[in-house]
């Protein structure tokens, strides 16, 4: 792949093409593993919120500390402003924190199917057509049923809501399964030019579809969770690593590296995400203001990552989608 002059040659996609092997690799040892911890969601691990789901956020951020990008996204940074503090404000003015959640689950799900297909879209050099939209929200509209049915089973148990959702997943699961599979393999088959892009369609695709089938069809939902969180985060450390080693190679114009002028930028880019992101964690997990600022964040990456991959942006001059 070619970088736009005068930054150096990036290659992403040869590393992010292996990603959902990783997490695929964690079935092998469900043949030997009796049972797992009984833990709902991975967020009950110790320290798992410690190294996924914030720390990858605060990754994308990092890019932002730069009086280029600022002056560059002038507009976009403002929304971010504002969505930051948008959950504590509604949380404050009397909105219900469940349904706030509720809205974020959907969202999140949305940004990690939508993100993951988007990478292989562009990979493979192809337009979005029918047959992504299909796949995508035919794995999103399972991918929302799973969510709710395992971060809300302890609040809706035994209630109407909760024999809604699973009546449901019951009916929708296998037709819908049916079509992700097809339209995924009908995506594989329109991408056979780009072998990349085509590997990377069929790996995401059967990493959903394992997901999916081992939370709403089995006893290892937990590991289902895990297996697209892992995919999601490892994804956003490279494509934020290596754009962020591009734009800083001859000049550190990053704010936050310049900091450190001695570690390499890839090394400095883990490193304050994983601290950053754990203060944030330890702090919201004592002040509840700080949680929802947390969950604004979360909110504000969803709609910054919409907005610095798409067209011509200073982000795209430093990181093309292509193996």
């Amino acid at each position: 792949m070619r970088a736009t002059a005068p930054y150096a040659k990036l290659t992403a996609m040869p590393y992010a093409l292996m990603l959902p092997l990783l997490p695929l690799a964690m079935l092998v040892p469900l043949a030997f593993i009796p049972a797992l911890p009984a833990y709902r969601i991975p967020e009950q691990f110790p320290f798992w919120i410690f190294f996924f789901g914030l720390p990858h956020i605060v990754s994308s951020f990092q890019t932002m500390c730069d009086a280029e990008y600022l002056a560059a996204y002038r507009r976009e940074t403002a929304v971010i402003l504002a969505l930051l503090v948008l959950p504590l404000a509604l949380v404050t003015a009397g909105v219900p924190a469940a349904l706030l959640l509720t809205v974020v689950l959907i969202l999140t799900q949305h940004h990690v199917v939508a993100q993951q297909y988007g990478m292989a879209l562009a990979v493979a050099r192809m337009r979005p057509g029918a047959a992504l939209f299909v796949c995508k929200w035919s794995t999103m509209t399972l991918g929302i049923l799973a969510t709710l049915l395992t971060y809300s089973a302890s609040d809706i148990a035994g209630t109407a809501q909760s024999a809604i959702l699973q009546a449901l997943a019951d009916t929708l699961a296998a037709p819908l399964l049916a079509v992700v599979a097809a339209s995924g393999a009908l995506l594989v088959w329109r991408a056979r030019h780009h072998l990349a892009g085509a590997a990377i369609f069929a790996m995401n695709v059967l990493l959903f579809a394992a997901a999916l089938i081992l939370i709403l069809r089995t006893q290892y939902a937990l590991l289902g969770l895990m297996l697209v969180r892992i995919l999601h985060d490892l994804s956003g450390f490279v494509v934020y690593i290596s754009h962020d080693s591009a734009r800083n190679r001859t000049q550190r114009k990053n704010m936050l590296y310049r900091l450190v002028p001695l570690l390499p930028v890839w090394l400095l880019n883990l490193a304050f995400a994983l601290v950053l992101a754990a203060g944030m964690t330890w702090l919201a997990n004592r002040l509840a203001w700080v949680a929802w600022l947390v969950t604004g964040l979360t909110i504000a990456h969803y709609y910054m990552e919409s907005r610095i991959w798409r067209g011509p942006t200073p982000h795209r001059q430093h990181l093309r989608f292509a193996a």
